[in-house]
């Protein structure tokens, strides 16, 4: 049985429904989309949402409507066949469109990751260049899981880019402890300052500059598959959906300003038990300050810190789901990080976005059907529940 196959009859078990303590609710703001990865908005284009389909193109959704032309048609050299391919990683340049780069990340014809940078087209239409593709990482992949996925600015002006440990499940082919592999890692690269022949340049305060047989572009390391992470906008923390293998999903915290080299422990731990067997040395891991078990779903998806106060009832609250039963999560700081089921996308989700003027936006799965939602709040619910 494929991964895929085994997703979605574990899906079947946990049939999505919207309860009648709901505190959130999802109006449909573009549909007949593919399989929906990342979700991104600029405070210069507050009309305009970017959004990453894995068949290898990003759409334009402009005051609410989904523009016919895509922004970027990478479709001709991206493998989105497997249930993790695709284009799964797009990001603005913080500068942009002033900087007229993006960055993506697909999984090429042959199999392998590669994160690229693209050029914005001249002219009134606002659309990057296929053919100006410039090559930052390729990295090979073992098996169509657990590939690269994430890339996404930070607020140092840093592009990271998140990799799983390559896969297969249960026997990895690649070690995410491995100070000389990229697997299982988050990556921490400048794309500004490149030295003459190099495809990126190295901040000098990476955790592993100078440590010797360290890959130096390594930020963290002992990751799973971190699909999903986010920074908070506020505070310019760090959030992580990591993916865990037979029991746990986890979300991981790093606080802004760490210097250190984070090691989240796997494949030492998932979430915060010894894996395989209990016992295991915990000495100098970052544990997970959220985790659930494979009884209440399958595969956690990272989302945001919600900012901006368009949503009173959830500011401040870290929101997240899981793709296989559609539960939207939230956790806050003053109890512990405790999270609380608000809702229950009728489909599953598989990415999260915020607008500049602080509307969140949800992502779904499905091939040729797949749905942006925006969240509303049904406000006479929240005060007998989420505020207390």
């Amino acid at each position: 049985m494929t991964r895929f196959a085994a997703l979605l009859l574990f899906f079947a078990a946990f049939p999505v429904s919207t309860a009648a303590t709901d505190l959130i609710d999802f109006v449909p703001v573009a549909t007949g989309l593919d399989r929906l990865t990342t979700i991104v908005s600029t405070p210069l284009y507050p009309d305009k949402v970017f959004v990453a389909e894995q068949l290898g193109r990003v759409r334009l959704v402009e005051n609410g409507v989904l523009r016919a032309a895509p922004f970027l048609d990478i479709t001709d050299r991206t493998l989105s066949t497997g249930f993790e391919q695709g284009l799964t990683g797009f990001a603005l340049s913080p500068a942009f469109p002033a900087n007229p780069f993006v960055y993506a990340h697909y999984i090429r014809l042959d199999g392998a990751s590669r994160v690229s940078r693209f050029h914005l087209l001249p002219g009134p239409v606002l659309a990057a260049d296929p053919a100006s593709e410039t090559e930052l990482l390729t990295l090979s992949q073992p098996h169509p899981t657990h590939n690269c996925n994430e890339v996404r600015f930070g607020p140092d002006g840093y592009l990271y880019i998140g990799c799983g440990d390559g896969g297969p499940p249960f026997t990895p082919v690649h070690d995410p402890q491995s100070l000389a592999e990229r697997y299982g890692k988050i990556l921490r690269v400048d794309v500004n300052n490149i030295p003459v022949g190099q495809p990126y340049g190295i901040p000098a305060d990476n955790p592993f500059v100078g440590t010797p047989g360290a890959l130096p572009e390594i930020w963290a390391l002992g990751l799973r598959n971190p699909y999903r992470f986010s920074f908070d906008a506020l505070t310019g923390d760090l959030w992580i959906g990591d993916v865990g293998q037979s029991t746990y999903e986890e979300v991981s915290f790093v606080p802004a300003g760490t210097r250190f080299g984070v090691n989240f422990g796997w494949n030492r731990m998932e979430g915060t038990h010894c894996y395989p067997n209990p016992g295991c040395d915990t000495t100098g891991l970052t544990l997970p300050v959220i985790e659930y078990d494979h009884n209440e779903g399958c595969a956690v998806i990272g989302g945001p810190r919600v900012r901006n106060g368009e949503y009173s009832q959830l500011e401040g609250r870290y929101v997240f789901a899981d793709f296989c039963t559609g539960a939207i999560y939230a956790a806050r700081p003053d109890d512990g990080w405790q999270r609380v089921v608000v809702g229950h996308l009728p489909r599953m989700p598989t990415g999260f976005g915020m607008t500049p003027d602080g509307q969140l936006l949800i992502g779904s799965y499905g091939i040729g059907d797949a749905v942006l939602y925006r969240v509303t709040i049904v406000d006479a619910l929240f005060a007998d529940g989420f505020n207390d």
